[in-house]
């Protein structure tokens, strides 16, 4: 197998929003590109030049059709794309990802065997957030504390940034053994609904999102608008601007080196 470079890790990446892109105009189901994607669409026409992945949202309506495999038609999806999710027992992630089966990868700090190994694009759901700000903080405190769970049962027990961690992660690990992967996907997924996306007035990548400054209008997100990423039109959220903003704060600027973090991919076809 030929080892890829981060261009070519891009360009699998790319083919894969593609095909999501032309899946889901297919099947008359809404995403928009999100995160450091969107913001890489909106700022530099494409990638973040040291990012390495792809993020997508999708209504919770939409995502659940996708996730449960209700009435999408996969025909012209190339069979080496496949989708991946707690709910079949193919990820151990609390989200569908669509990963290209013919490459292989490792990524830091990372259990391969549980975090995956193919080159892939996350789509995750968007649902209805609380106009309380108290309850708002409480949500996504809560889900913050069970991907912090998931994260350290993804981990691979012999890696650490530091001498402390990889002493830790072994103990913790083997602590967090009598929890399930599909028992805490679950229940981060159930939690991830708590608001009804359609009765909602805000909305949020509350599943793996950053915190509450992922809330933004509905209203806002559901009317789309085309912003160009790597030479191709995707969709993506006509607040856009509130979006990036409250994420990023000052979003059009360049940070500077040293909080420009890269994935650390390995990857090979």
């Amino acid at each position: 197998m030929k080892k890829l470079n981060l261009d070519e890790i891009k360009g699998i990446e790319l083919s894969l929003l593609i095909e999501f892109d032309k899946l889901c105009k297919k099947n008359g189901l809404y995403y928009t590109l999100c995160g450091g994607t969107l913001l890489g669409a909106v700022r530099h026409g494409g990638f973040i030049p040291w990012d390495d992945d792809i993020d997508v949202l999708m209504p919770r309506p939409d995502y659940d059709k996708l996730l449960n495999d209700i009435n999408i038609d996969k025909e012209n999806l190339p069979a080496y794309m496949k989708f991946v999710s707690w709910k079949d027992g193919s990820s151990y992630f609390p989200f569908i990802k669509l990963v290209d089966d013919r490459t292989r990868i490792a990524v830091d700090y990372l259990n391969p065997d549980l975090a995956g190994r193919h080159i892939w694009i996350d789509i995750f759901p968007i649902d209805g957030n609380p106009s309380d700000e108290r309850e708002l903080r409480k949500l996504y405190r809560k889900m913050i504390f069970m991907r912090k769970i998931l994260c350290i049962k993804l981990a691979q027990k012999n890696q650490g940034k530091t001498k402390l961690k990889k002493m830790i992660k072994p103990v913790l690990i083997r602590c967090l053994k009598g929890i399930s992967f599909p028992w805490l996907c679950q229940k981060m997924d159930h939690l991830a609904k708590s608001y009804d996306f359609e009765e909602s007035e805000y909305v949020g990548g509350i599943i793996w999102g950053y915190g509450p400054q992922e809330r933004i209008k509905k209203s806002g997100y559901m009317e789309s608008i085309s912003v160009e990423f790597e030479g191709k039109m995707f969709y993506a959220p006509s607040n856009y601007e509130e979006y990036l903003t409250s994420l990023y704060q000052n979003y059009m600027k360049i940070p500077p080196k040293e909080k420009r973090k890269i994935h650390g991919i390995y990857a090979c076809m």
